[in-house]
């Protein structure tokens, strides 16, 4: 019995170390399956020899992916038991909701659960992420239900529901808050601000044909850049011949809410040194798609747009991030919308056409020996 005892320690040691190892990767978001090995052989390099005790023989090693899977699903039952059990003892709890899709393009459902503690801080919790057979609204109720019914939430005292704009969320007469306020009566349905806010400027600037076309043009210019280290490093040199900031073309993202303000604050910066970029690479390497956006960006028109937008966009996006806070201020946000109606009115009463701080570096056309001066 003695001799069967440090046996046991070192099995029972192995395996808490295994859990541990994959804890650390998914903790730290790396490919489970592909380096809980690697990660368990370092670690016997290290001089973690009870390991060994993992290798029953050549073909039983507890490394298989079933065997990683098994260990994930108890580890995710051992983090998520406490979490549900706070939630549970909370006085008031919401849903945030949200349909997504996966790299296969299945649907899914993303829920997460705010809920109050005894001392009354809120606390965000990721609950349940579920494939959906359509994007249907009774579909995404019955799937709300069934998570809610699995984790034995309270529903007495779920007093809230956040969606997006979507008409299959806010639908008046069938829509996903409509029935799950008719089930639970003191369910109360907020829409994001945030993406409205988005939505609002998005169509705002479709409704101007050029405007529409700038944002392509900016998510061009971005994508001619990223797509080839030459270009990229003709940028960095004409950034530090005009003793500009050593900055990237940003992206224009649908998905990350007005991301182009970072992108027009980013070439309002640069912007004679992404022009002479683009002319050195039409009138030395005869490149169209340089000259074409070069044509494009290098008038009053494309500059005007462009200064226009980085003295409006800082403005929107402010009010975004106040929407967008965890710890919401209703009073904060009550100040700020009227602050930021006015500040924008200001800007549309301007008299002055001519936009501000407008570089007058000589930037060469490509092809021209001339100059253009004050773009």
């Amino acid at each position: 019995m003695q001799a069967f005892e440090p046996t046991v320690i070192m099995e029972h040691e192995a395996v808490i170390g295994g859990f541990k190892c994959l804890y650390w990767l998914v903790k730290n978001e790396m490919a489970h399956h592909t380096n809980y090995p690697k990660l368990l052989s370092l670690a016997q390099l290290l001089g973690c020899d009870y390991f060994e005790k993992l290798k029953v023989d050549q073909r039983n090693n507890y490394q298989s992916h079933r065997i990683v899977d098994e260990m994930l699903e108890i580890l995710a039952q051992i983090v998520e038991l406490p979490i549900l059990q706070e939630i549970r003892s909370s006085q008031a709890i919401s849903l945030e909701v949200d349909e997504t899709t996966d790299v296969s393009i299945s649907r899914q459902l993303d829920l997460h659960v705010r809920h109050l503690d005894k001392e009354g801080c809120v606390f965000n919790h990721f609950l349940d992420l579920v494939t959906l057979e359509d994007g249907k609204a009774d579909s995404v109720v019955a799937a709300i239900k069934s998570v809610l019914q699995k984790k034995e939430l309270p529903v007495d005292r779920l007093y809230g529901l956040g969606t997006d704009g979507a008409a299959v969320m806010t639908g008046r007469l069938n829509g996903v808050a409509k029935q799950l306020t008719d089930s639970f009566p003191k369910l109360v349905s907020v829409v994001c601000a945030a993406q409205r806010l988005a939505l609002a400027c998005k169509d705002a600037s479709n409704a101007v044909r050029y405007m529409a076309n700038f944002r392509n043009h900016l998510q061009e210019l971005h994508l001619f850049f990223r797509n080839s280290a030459n270009r990229s490093a003709t940028l960095r040199s004409a950034a530090t011949t005009l003793g500009m900031n050593d900055l990237k073309v940003k992206e224009v993202k649908d998905t990350r809410w007005l991301s182009q303000d970072l992108a027009v604050q980013n070439l309002q910066r640069n912007l004679p040194a992404v022009l002479a970029a683009l002319a050195e690479e039409a009138s030395t390497r005869k490149c169209s798609v340089a000259k074409g956006l070069y044509t494009f960006c290098a008038t009053y028109r494309f500059v005007a747009a462009l200064y226009l937008q980085a003295d409006v966009l800082p403005h929107i996006a402010m009010l975004s991030k106040v929407f967008q806070r965890a710890d919401v201020n209703f009073l904060h946000i009550k100040e700020q919308v009227p602050v930021t109606l006015v500040t924008l009115g200001s800007i549309l009463s301007r008299r002055d056409p001519t936009p501000r701080n407008v570089p007058c570096s000589p930037t060469p056309r490509p092809g021209k020996p001339r100059w253009t001066w004050g773009l």
